[in-house]
């Protein structure tokens, strides 16, 4: 992939429609978005946060830069449209499709809240991993308001090494990456995820 524009990395049994609605919406970036079809990942990981989402939308250095550009604000509406077909698909109430997740022969949801099948990525000017992360019940109105917060918070954080993201990683340890933050609305801030249950000593 290449590191500085935007890449779509997904999981060949995605939704078909979806996938096309995203690739026309995100047209508009030109050579700038690149989609690239992963086989599935199969049996899941054990800490399912910590695994690439079925869809991974991942911020290259230069193309985040151009977030940064006030006149490049109309990019974020792009995406949030790009996006609106995999809210239906696979988000809120009563998505078209749920996450169910096979092993050992047996059949169960995975135990998160939080989005197994899409979630945005960016690296720091350090080198830290970030995976930003949706709750699958938001309503469709969090849900772009999440994407705005994402967009704004990833454009400080690799370009300039500040914002909610940076301050989150100078104040919260993390013992594997990626790093995970998501929104909490109850506070309406950015917060870390910690995907190991506290029984769990590492």
């Amino acid at each position: 992939m290449n590191s500085q524009i935007l890449n779509i990395a997904f999981e060949e049994s995605i939704d078909t429609q979806a996938i096309n609605h995203m690739r026309n919406s995100f047209s508009a970036f030109g050579d700038d978005a690149e989609f690239h079809e992963q086989p599935d990942k199969g049996i899941q990981a054990s800490i399912f946060l910590l695994t690439m989402s079925s869809i991974a939308i991942i911020f290259g250095g230069a193309f985040v830069k151009k977030l940064g550009d006030k006149a490049a604000e109309d990019a974020y509406g792009v995406i949030k449209s790009g996006l609106a077909s995999v809210y239906q698909k696979y988000f809120g109430a009563n998505p078209e499709y749920k996450m169910i997740i096979t092993a050992s022969a047996k059949e169960k949801a995975p135990k998160t809240k939080y989005s197994l099948i899409l979630s945005l990525y960016c690296i720091g000017k350090q080198g830290e991993r970030v995976k930003l992360l949706y709750d699958t019940n938001w309503t469709k109105e969090q849900f772009d308001k999440v994407t705005d917060l994402y967009l704004a918070a990833i454009s400080e954080f690799v370009s300039k090494d500040t914002g909610d993201i940076q301050t989150i990683l100078n104040t919260t340890p993390c013992i594997m990456q990626p790093n995970l933050i998501a929104w909490d609305e109850t506070t309406n801030d950015l917060v870390f995820i910690n995907p190991i249950p506290e029984s769990v000593r590492i």
